[in-house]
C-alpha cells in the first residue's frame, strides 16, 4: 500500500509538484539494515530503482501521454524523485510496485531559534 500525504490534491487538473519515495532505502541505510549487502550491491540497487521508475513513469503516464516532468532525483539522504504532473493523474502512479509513500513538495526549515 502506498502512503499519500493528505495535502496531495488528487482531483485537481491543474499542476501539482510531489516527492515519491521508493521502497528501496538508499545505500548507506540499507547496509545499516542488512549487514551482508555490500554498500556497491545496495548503491546498484538504488540506481535500479530509478530506471525501473522510469519505466513505470512511461507505463503509466509517457505511452498516455499524461504530462509530467521529473525536477530532481534523490539518491543518498532519501530515495526518490520530485515530479510536477496534475493532481489528478497522480492516482495512475497507485499501481506502482516501486513506491512506498507520495508526499507534497514543500520546503521545510529548521527554526533558528528553539521553540519552547
Amino acid at each position: 500500500m502506498i502512503y499519500i500525504d493528505p495535502n496531495v490534491d488528487l482531483h485537481t487538473k491543474e499542476f501539482v509538484q510531489i516527492i515519491i519515495e521508493f521502497r528501496i532505502s538508499p545505500a548507506h541505510v540499507a547496509i545499516i539494515k542488512n549487514p551482508l549487502l555490500s554498500l556497491e550491491k545496495a548503491t546498484e540497487q538504488v540506481e535500479q530503482s530509478h530506471r525501473d521508475f522510469l519505466e513505470e513513469l512511461n507505463k503509466f503516464l509517457g505511452e498516455k501521454q499524461y504530462p509530467y516532468a521529473i525536477i530532481e532525483s534523490y539518491k543518498r539522504s532519501f530515495n526518490g524523485v520530485a515530479l510536477e504532473l496534475r493532481g489528478m493523474t497522480v492516482q495512475k502512479l497507485l499501481s506502482s510496485r516501486l513506491i512506498k509513500a507520495i508526499y507534497v513538495n514543500r520546503e521545510i526549515r529548521i527554526p533558528e531559534t528553539p521553540i519552547m
